[in-house]
C-alpha cells in the first residue's frame, strides 16, 4: 500500500522525535529520568502505529490546508 506524502512525513517526524528522545534519555546520569524518556519514546511509537491514529492521519493528508 503507497502512503501519501502527508502521512510519510508523519512517520518520519515521529520517528525522529522517537530517536532524539532515546539519544537524550543516553546521556542522563539519572536511571529515572532515563527511565521516563525512553518510556516516552515507548509510549509515542505505541501511539502512532495505533490503527485509529494511522486512520486520523490519513484523514488529515487528505483535507488541504491554505495555511
Amino acid at each position: 500500500m503507497k502512503i501519501s506524502e502527508y502521512q510519510r512525513g508523519y512517520q518520519d517526524a515521529a520517528r525522529a522525535m522517537i530517536t532524539w528522545l532515546h539519544e537524550e534519555a543516553a546521556r542522563m546520569n539519572d536511571p529515572h529520568a532515563r527511565r521516563l524518556l525512553n518510556g516516552a519514546a515507548f509510549a509515542l511509537g505505541v501511539r502512532i502505529n495505533n490503527e485509529e491514529n494511522k486512520r486520523a492521519v490519513e484523514i488529515r493528508g487528505k483535507h488541504s490546508s491554505n495555511r
